[in-house]
């Protein structure tokens, strides 16, 4: 009996040193993810006139105080008018708020027409200066403004400026990521929209895009391009609203 019950406490020793190894061995989660809840949004439901920090990144915004509108970046919102075509509803998504249920989120314009070698109308997200992280993944949805002018050519103006996406056609965003020196490191794309080869695609949920191909980054860029272009760009709006960025510690070389 005594033998047995020996047997047993060894037993049940090695199985807690086993689990505390793989504990060990998996690590602590050091991972941070950016929901945009933090930001209080007025009664307009968005913020599009300045920059927004969480969790040390920043996301930039380029705003125009004489026009009064957003010329580049990011704003923050809590909008889901579905219904509504046209750039009067361009901080809605198409669904029915931030991810995984959650309110806010983020809409991210990239002005094509505007976008010059000095980057100043870029739109991107970016750590503190030489801050570099490992970038794991975000959730990603398509605008109500431009996924009604995807589906059905109707971007709110008359004739319509877009066209309705047919066999060929496609719709997507970029992400660029950047080191702390400047240099790229790598480039994910992730169609929004997708008529090629027989698809018939258009992103209208929440979307989990995998970033670990950026590798270690300081600075991610964010681009738009789509089939349905023309003299002066992009004739698809691009817009494109983003949710839980999720990041985490640079890698430790051994």
């Amino acid at each position: 009996m005594k033998n047995f019950k020996l047997l047993w406490l060894l037993a049940a020793a090695c199985s807690l040193t086993f689990a505390s190894c793989n504990k060990d061995n998996d690590g602590p989660d050091t991972s941070t993810t950016v929901t945009f809840e933090s930001a209080t949004l007025p009664d307009a439901g968005y913020i599009n006139n300045t920059s927004y920090t969480e969790q040390g990144v920043t996301f930039n915004n380029v705003y125009d105080v004489q026009g009064q509108y957003m010329s580049a970046g990011f704003a923050v919102s809590k909008l889901h008018d579905k219904v509504t075509a046209g750039y009067t509803n361009m901080y809605s998504v198409y669904g029915d708020g931030g991810a995984a249920g959650s309110v806010n989120f983020a809409v991210c314009y990239f002005a094509e027409y505007l976008t010059n070698t000095s980057g100043v109308n870029d739109a991107y997200f970016s750590f503190g200066a030489g801050i570099e992280k490992k970038m794991l993944n975000v959730m990603v949805n398509n605008g109500t403004y431009a996924y009604l002018a995807i589906k059905n050519s109707n971007d709110g103006s008359n004739p319509p400026r877009v066209k309705e996406f047919t066999d060929g056609d496609w719709f997507k965003v970029t992400f660029t990521g950047y080191n702390a020196a400047g240099t790229k490191t790598n480039a994910v794309d992730y169609y929004l929209a997708d008529y090629r080869n027989g698809k018939n695609f258009v992103c209208s949920a929440w979307t989990n895009v995998d970033l670990s191909g950026l590798g270690t980054v300081n600075k991610v860029v964010v681009s738009m391009s789509s089939s349905d272009s023309g003299d002066w760009g992009m004739n698809t709006p691009s817009y494109v609203c983003i949710d839980n960025l999720k990041f985490d510690l640079p890698d430790v070389a051994q």
